[in-house]
């Protein structure tokens, strides 16, 4: 009885009880605490390394329209430029065509090894970028035309330290991120912008899609040839079979009108002379044509067609006339 009661003091005895606790406690604690350091460290690395490659393609994207831009302050020498054209000759154009043809991406493969090229190539620009990275990292830079959208990617790997415990148990021995900038041409927009805006405004409102359907129809009667001119009349009517045109009366101005003897479906203006004036064609006649031409709303475009009298082999127009009319706007045929 007294020895089991000694034993039971024992057990129940609180000496030594903080060494036991410690012993078990403090080295779940250290291994915590040094697992969350690495865990910090890498995610620092990690983090530096996503900003690295995120800066790296924002800035390669920047300077793309000029391979002589400074990629850390964007300065630039004054004439220095890639020429008008090294979107369609130096900008991996090919790249749109790659479900056709065997061509990919530019690539760029680190560490950069040798001179840096000079040029605007696609491949020199990228090379200028991956210079700036130290040589112990890996990775590519890549460059992909897609028309619309022209995209830099830049894939990073540096390595990272630890114990081997540690790499066993994460079976990391590097770090990697990857980002992409697209490219911008802020210059160019603005110049296709500025062109679409005014050529918009110029053709606009000039021929309507049922206009230009009739302007395809080919003339209903068929000229039989050869045929006999004796008079206006028929000259007239001669032209409207030609040319597959009605006759009109247009508005000149308030107190004008212009009676076109062949108006066809394109807003061309045909007339017919067999006996003339040539002044009253050109004090009459040939200023209500010009006001129509420079109106450019009913009439666009002018033909005057002279025909030889029956009796004569040519007809007799002067070359003054034919000259002044031609320098007016106005299209001369002669019908001999």
């Amino acid at each position: 009885m007294k020895r089991t009661g000694r034993w039971s003091g024992l057990f129940r005895s609180a000496c030594g009880q903080f060494t036991i606790e410690a012993s078990l406690t403090m080295p779940l604690i250290l291994v915590v605490t040094v697992s969350l350091l690495f865990v910090a460290l890498f995610w620092y690395n990690q983090t530096s390394l996503l900003q690295a490659a995120a800066l790296s393609a924002e800035r390669a994207a920047y300077a793309w329209d000029n391979s002589g831009k400074d990629l850390q302050t964007g300065e630039v020498d004054a004439g220095s430029n890639d020429g008008l054209y090294w979107r369609l000759t130096n900008d991996n154009l090919s790249n749109l065509f790659s479900f056709l043809l065997p061509t990919g991406a530019v690539k760029v493969t680190l560490p950069v090894s040798g001179p840096i090229p000079t040029g605007s190539s696609p491949t020199a620009k990228l090379t200028k970028s991956a210079a700036w990275f130290p040589p112990s990292w890996r990775g590519e830079l890549q460059y992909e035309n897609g028309g619309l959208l022209r995209k830099i990617g830049v894939d990073l790997q540096r390595p990272f330290t630890s114990p081997a415990s540690t790499s066993r148990l994460w079976n990391k021995t590097s770090v990697d991120a990857d980002a992409h900038a697209y490219v911008t041409d802020p210059m160019e927009t603005i110049r296709l912008t500025d062109l679409a805006r005014t050529f918009l405004a110029e053709i606009k409102g000039r021929i309507k899609p049922r206009e230009a359907l009739q302007s395809l129809v080919e003339p209903k009667t068929a000229v039989k040839e050869p045929v006999k001119i004796t008079n206006h009349e028929q000259a007239a009517n001669y032209l409207r079979t030609l040319v597959g045109g009605t006759k009109e009366k247009v508005q000149v101005s308030p107190g004008t009108k212009r009676e076109i003897d062949a108006f066809d479906a394109r807003g061309i203006a045909h007339q017919a002379y067999y006996t003339f004036n040539e002044k009253n064609l050109r004090e009459v006649q040939m200023p209500k044509d010009i006001e129509l031409l420079w109106q450019g709303t009913q009439v666009q475009g002018v033909v005057w067609h002279f025909f030889k009298l029956s009796k004569q082999d040519k007809v007799k127009l002067s070359q003054g006339l034919k000259q002044q009319l031609e320098r007016s706007g106005i299209v001369v045929i002669l019908h001999e």
